[in-house]
């Protein structure tokens, strides 16, 4: 909520839903500003001995980041001021997780989970989920100081600062730069995946986040680093909204061909990842839509229309008889 407060339910899903919702925990007193991303992880242990952990991320307009173990009722592991003035990278305004180790039969060895956070200034920061629990169990870290990002970038904006912060994000799967190349002495393959920003001037942009392990941690790059380069077999540029763009979306974390986006201008727009066509637009919302959701091919969850959640069906024989392509 805007208080920094969050709320963990236990939901009956159950035909009868005899028991209703349930309150399982109220974690307060770890954010004090608005919570911008909240997002269940997997998290898998290194040593034969220990077991996976499932936890919960969340992160605040205030600069925290913050690790619950949702195993224990949201008990707090670990949070730090990731963000802050004197760093002079304004306020984080958008996260998101890339958790390819809880994928299904999709993780290479050398994959590590990242949380990426957008801000204010149109930086992203990037952090490895591993190395903030590392950080959360050393006896020499009682300060809770978050450690050295694993990648920072300027995403949007200029040094004008008009109309630059990033304002929505998303991990978008498997990246398409190959991995076959023979590492370095010292180094392992390196891993690609597919990394989605917005910004307040309306423009999305898509990014390959690199990662290699090496001797001294986890690489991460980005690519393109200059606005000269070049994606191959993507694009990397994307312009239609007119305003900031509030939300991105994916049918499936295994299919990064085409994306949806959402804007201030009460728009979504459809894209095709590969050569950055607008595949087509859905207008006709009451007021903008702040965000939106896929479930499967067929379902779009959206806001958008005054108190009202809305749910848009494209699989619906009708329409498809009347010869609408709704097939994305």
């Amino acid at each position: 909520g805007e208080s920094g407060a969050i709320k963990i339910w236990s939901l009956d899903t159950s035909e009868s839903r005899s028991h209703g919702e349930e309150l399982v925990a109220a974690l307060v007193d770890v954010h004090s500003s608005k919570i911008v991303s909240l997002k269940a992880m997997v998290i898998p242990s290194h040593h034969a001995a220990a077991d996976e952990r499932n936890v919960l991320f969340s992160a605040s307009a205030d600069g925290t980041v913050a690790l619950h173990d949702l195993d224990k009722k949201g008990e707090l592991i670990f949070s730090c001021q990731c963000i802050d003035k004197v760093k002079n990278l304004g306020q984080v305004t958008c996260a998101d997780v890339s958790n390819p180790t809880a994928w299904d039969g999709g993780c290479d060895e050398n994959d590590r989970d990242v949380i990426f956070l957008g801000t204010s200034s149109g930086y992203v920061v990037g952090y490895v989920a591993e190395e903030l629990m590392t950080a959360a169990a050393s006896s020499e870290n009682s300060d809770e100081v978050c450690p050295v990002p694993s990648i920072q970038f300027r995403a949007h904006g200029n040094d004008s600062g008009a109309g630059e912060a990033v304002t929505a994000i998303r991990c978008g799967g498997h990246g398409t730069i190959p991995n076959t190349a023979a590492p370095t002495v010292g180094t392992s393959r390196m891993t690609s995946k597919i990394l989605l920003t917005g910004g307040e001037d309306g423009a999305v942009k898509q990014w390959e986040i690199l990662a290699q392990q090496s001797t001294f941690g986890v690489r991460l790059e980005h690519w393109p680093r200059m606005s000269s380069q070049r994606m191959k077999r993507r694009h990397h540029l994307f312009k239609g909204h007119h305003g900031a763009v509030t939300s991105i979306s994916q049918q499936s974390k295994y299919d990064s061909s085409k994306f949806l986006t959402s804007g201030n201008d009460g728009s979504i727009r459809v894209w095709s990842a590969t050569n950055g066509e607008e595949l087509f637009t859905m207008d006709g919302f009451t007021s903008f839509v702040s965000s939106l959701a896929c479930l499967g091919r067929d379902l779009l969850v959206t806001d958008g229309s005054g108190q009202y959640v809305c749910v848009h069906d494209f699989s619906i024989d009708d329409d498809l008889e009347a010869g609408y392509d709704l097939d994305w």
